[in-house]
C-alpha cells in the first residue's frame, strides 16, 4: 500500500506499474477535501456516474458526471448540465512511485488541452483511488485535492 499526505505531499513508497491499470473503470465516489480543514463533499453527489478507460498503448479517457441527472429540457438546464461534467483524454505514463500524469489532448474544459494532469494513484485489488495535488479552486477559499475512487469491470467472457 502507499500512503500520502495529500497536502503536504508526502509520499511512503509503493511502486505502480501502467499495466496494472489497463481496462475499464467505472467510478464509487468522487470527493473534494478541504486542506485545512479535512472537511469531505460530494460536488457531484453520493453516487455520481463515470467511467476511466487505460489502454495497453498508453491512452487514456475519463468522463465523470453527477449521478441522476434528469434530460434537459432549457438552454440553461443544457448549460448546467455541461458546467456538471469533466471529460478528457490524452496520453498517460506511470512515474515512480505512484504519480499517473496524463498529457491532454482533448478536454471539455479548454484550459486542460495541452496541460498534464498529474494524480496520486493507490490501487487495491479492484478499487483504484486517484487523489490529485493541492489545487486552488475558484470557488472554495482553501486549497482542496479531489478523491476519486474507481471499480475495476469485469472481463467480458468470450463465447
Amino acid at each position: 500500500m502507499f500512503e500520502i499526505s495529500h497536502c503536504n505531499g508526502e509520499l511512503k513508497d509503493y511502486p505502480m506499474h501502467a499495466k496494472n491499470l489497463v481496462g475499464i473503470w467505472t467510478i464509487d465516489s468522487f470527493q473534494i477535501e478541504d486542506c485545512a480543514t479535512g472537511q469531505r463533499t460530494h460536488p457531484w453527489g453520493e453516487r455520481p456516474s463515470g467511467m476511466v478507460m487505460f489502454s495497453p498503448e498508453g491512452r487514456m479517457s475519463a468522463l465523470i458526471t453527477p449521478g441522476g441527472r434528469s434530460h434537459p429540457k432549457t438552454e440553461g438546464d443544457e448549460a448546467a448540465a455541461f458546467s456538471s461534467m469533466l471529460a478528457y483524454s490524452g496520453r498517460y505514463r506511470v512515474e515512480p512511485p505512484n504519480r499517473l500524469v496524463t498529457s491532454v489532448d482533448i478536454a471539455w474544459f479548454e484550459p486542460w488541452v495541452g496541460s498534464e494532469q498529474v494524480r496520486y494513484l493507490d490501487l487495491s485489488g479492484d478499487k483504484l483511488t486517484l487523489t490529485s495535488a493541492p489545487l486552488n479552486m475558484p470557488q472554495q477559499n482553501a486549497p482542496m485535492f479531489a478523491v476519486v475512487t474507481w471499480r475495476r469491470e469485469p472481463a467480458r467472457q468470450s463465447g
